[in-house]
């Protein structure tokens, strides 16, 4: 009897895993029933750590923060003054301004045990028709796409990962990719002038990031028969970060399904 229990319950589970391999909507909502589970557990356990962290460091955080608001508040009102300025140019010129938006993302768990460069993200605005640009302590991370109709944050470490950049004080443009260790960037044409040390950025023209986001700095120039590369060491490697920014720039990057 008990035999048979088991056996039932072999087969069950077989059925399922072969159901998720054969139809991918069910595999995408199985996907996001276990994230929901996960943000959940991931939610419970923060709002524990954030009391007790309320009641043991209230007074000591309360003064850190009016510090900070006194010492932000310079930036923010000149930052203000410099969108008037800006939004007053593009009505002047008849140019349209793309307001970039952020959001605040999560990272749930890795897509694949080994594989440390794809996350799963609680992402609540998310639209799986476009491709979001992912940021870290103010340095690119990735990108963001959807995979079984949830969103996916691929590092820019994993070699699927490519952006359109800018090398040096000259703006040699390039694109750079991903190689589980650093980052490369392929076929730059001889007569570039590049050297080691300079700061590789984003160029905006993939419509992934705007431009000017820092990316790493060149350790190393390898010189081919028809053309150079350069390897880049990024300024970070956040594997093991809990949020991110995921950066829309009103730029369709996807086509619709």
């Amino acid at each position: 009897m008990i035999k048979s229990k088991i056996f039932f319950v072999i087969i069950i589970v077989f059925a399922i895993l072969v159901t998720m391999k054969v139809v991918p909507s069910f595999r995408g909502k199985v996907l996001q029933f276990s994230n929901n589970i996960k943000l959940s557990f991931l939610t419970s356990v923060d709002e524990i750590k954030d009391k007790i962290y309320r009641y043991t460091n209230q007074a000591e955080k309360i003064q850190k923060l009016e510090n900070k608001i006194r010492e932000l508040e310079p930036n923010a009102l000149l930052s203000v003054t410099l969108a008037k300025k800006l939004n007053k140019l593009l009505n002047e010129t008849s140019l349209k301004y793309n307001h970039p938006s952020l959001y605040l993302v999560r990272t749930l768990s890795f897509e694949k045990l080994g594989d440390y460069n794809a996350l799963w993200l609680d992402f609540k605005d998310f639209d799986a028709k476009k491709i979001y640009g992912l940021i870290y302590k103010g340095y690119t991370a990735g990108i963001v796409r959807e995979k079984d109709g949830n969103p996916l944050a691929m590092l820019e470490l994993d070699p699927t990962v490519s952006l359109s950049v800018y090398i040096g004080k000259y703006n040699t443009e390039g694109v750079i990719f991903g190689n589980n260790k650093n980052m490369i960037i392929k076929y730059i044409q001889k007569f570039n002038i590049l050297k080691v040390g300079d700061e590789v950025v984003t160029s905006g023209k993939d419509g992934i990031f705007y431009e000017g986001v820092k990316i790493g700095k060149v350790v190393k120039i390898t010189e081919r028969e028809l053309y150079n590369e350069a390897i880049v060491e990024p300024y970070i490697k956040p594997a093991n970060a809990r949020y991110f920014y995921a950066i829309d720039t009103g730029v369709k990057t996807k086509s619709s399904k």
